[in-house]
């Protein structure tokens, strides 16, 4: 767990989906159960390191398919460069091989999209040490 948080005591989190109704729909989704959090949000490798060389988030969410990277492959050089950072893969890719490269990588989790609603609040409530503030549905 990192301990890391903005100015105002906040933690951050950063989603790295190309797709922005899912961003949308995970912010939405997460700040109902983490308000104290900062949510920030890229839509390819290159605008999560940006993100990342700006202000080094607590917790990124990592798309393992991006249009310019392989998620799992930038979660091994975000955990290089900011070994702080806990990052949590998130695919629908299901399969053994995906998750232990992920995890040997340096991911925390690898969550499928079809298992967010149950599996996402607990990963992050564990990644960034902050309990969630109300029951989202997801236990």
């Amino acid at each position: 767990m990192t301990g890391r948080a903005n100015i105002r005591g906040q933690k951050t989190v950063l989603m790295v989906d190309d797709h922005s109704p899912l961003r949308q729909i995970l912010r939405d989704f997460l700040q109902s159960a983490f308000p104290s959090c900062n949510f920030r949000e890229a839509a390819d490798g290159a605008g999560a390191l940006e993100a990342c060389n700006a202000h080094p988030p607590n917790l990124v969410l990592m798309d393992k398919c991006l249009p310019d990277a392989n998620g799992i492959d930038l979660t091994a050089r975000l955990k290089i460069r900011y070994p702080g950072i806990q990052v949590i893969v998130i695919s629908y890719r299901s399969g053994e091989v995906y998750v232990q490269r992920a995890l040997a990588a340096g991911a925390r989790a690898y969550i499928l999209k079809d298992h967010i609603v149950t599996d996402l609040i607990p990963a992050v409530a564990a990644a960034i040490g902050v309990a969630p503030a109300t029951d989202t549905g997801a236990s």
